[in-house]
């Protein structure tokens, strides 16, 4: 049975990120001697929440094929959050507010779908446009101004902690997650998505609706951004229109880093997860030992590169086993 286990090679996966989240956690407690404190952990699963979404998202999109992947999370993260701020300034109910923002954040996700499974641009081309055009919108609707003014009532979200986590990771993050893996693992949409992903025409052919699927997942992308921007407006207490830059290439290194390949069909919620704690753990602790923010994407890089090329190696081997 161990054999076996060895040979997927998810699992092979699941252990190199184990074993490369504890080369992280250990090399983090040694070039900072603040890493090992209490507080380190709160303050590092502060982040995992709104990267995780992301990282989540994106992992849905890149299993679906296409090839798939959405450049534009972290200007619908922006967008959304400004919108559910603005909303509030004219006196709506938070709570409304971010729910409307949830919707914007689904609108946002259908012009990605409807322009890559519709129009058929590729989506590399379509989100790179959406992301401009998302970011440059939030920009030109606030002058460059953030909008404050949230209520302290809301803050229990994205600053209160319960057993010293913060909420936000348990009442959104781990939720999402726990149902986006029986949504892969356990349905027979799960099934349509690794279908889709590893073979579009024999997908179509057992009756999958490919392009519907791939919409409703850059849909759900827009919404799982918006639910992000939710807990960043409860963290921050105000809304930037700068709020999601760069994520969204952290998003696609999470995706890849897990374990999801590039073309899609091969991939699992709990690779995203590992990943997003290793991308966490690793800004978390190169912050606390003061280096600078351009080694931090340096390293998020080589991590993206090194992924990337385990893949062609794993692919590579196995070809050559078959």
């Amino acid at each position: 049975m161990n054999e076996r286990r060895l040979r997927d090679p998810l699992r092979r996966r699941l252990l190199y990120l184990l074993g490369l989240w504890a080369a992280c956690l250990i090399t983090s407690s040694l070039i900072s001697p603040h890493f090992l404190q209490p507080s380190t952990l709160p303050f590092l699963l502060q982040y995992v929440p709104i990267l995780g979404l992301l990282g989540l998202g994106q992992t849905l999109v890149m299993l679906a094929g296409g090839p798939g992947i959405d450049l534009s999370v972290g200007a619908s993260l922006s967008l959304s959050g400004l919108a559910m701020a603005w909303l509030f300034s004219l006196g709506v109910d938070i709570y409304i507010a971010c729910l409307a923002g949830i919707v914007l954040g689904a609108l946002l996700g259908s012009v990605n779908g409807i322009l890559i499974t519709v129009l058929g641009i590729p989506s590399l081309m379509a989100t790179l446009a959406t992301m401009f055009g998302f970011g440059g919108l939030a920009l030109a609707l606030t002058g460059g101004t953030p909008i404050g003014g949230i209520p302290d009532s809301f803050a229990w979200l994205g600053q209160g902690r319960t057993l010293s986590i913060p909420n936000h990771f348990w009442v959104l993050f781990v939720p999402i997650a726990i149902m986006l893996h029986v949504l892969l693992a356990h349905t027979a949409i799960g099934s349509h998505i690794y279908a889709a992903g590893n073979d579009e025409r024999a997908a179509y052919l057992l009756g999958v609706k490919v392009r519907r699927l791939r919409f409703g997942l850059y849909a759900l992308n827009g919404v799982l951004a918006a639910i992000g921007a939710a807990m960043m407006l409860s963290w921050f207490q105000a809304a930037r229109p700068d709020a999601g830059r760069g994520m969204e290439l952290l998003s696609v290194t999470i995706a890849v880093l897990g374990g999801t390949h590039i073309f899609g069909g091969l991939g699992r919620v709990s690779g995203t997860v590992v990943a997003i704690m290793i991308v966490a753990t690793l800004q978390v602790g190169l912050q606390l030992a003061n280096i600078s923010h351009a080694w931090q994407l340096g390293v998020i890089g080589t991590l993206l590169v090194g992924s990337v090329v385990l893949d062609n190696l794993g692919t590579l081997k196995r070809l050559r086993a078959g």
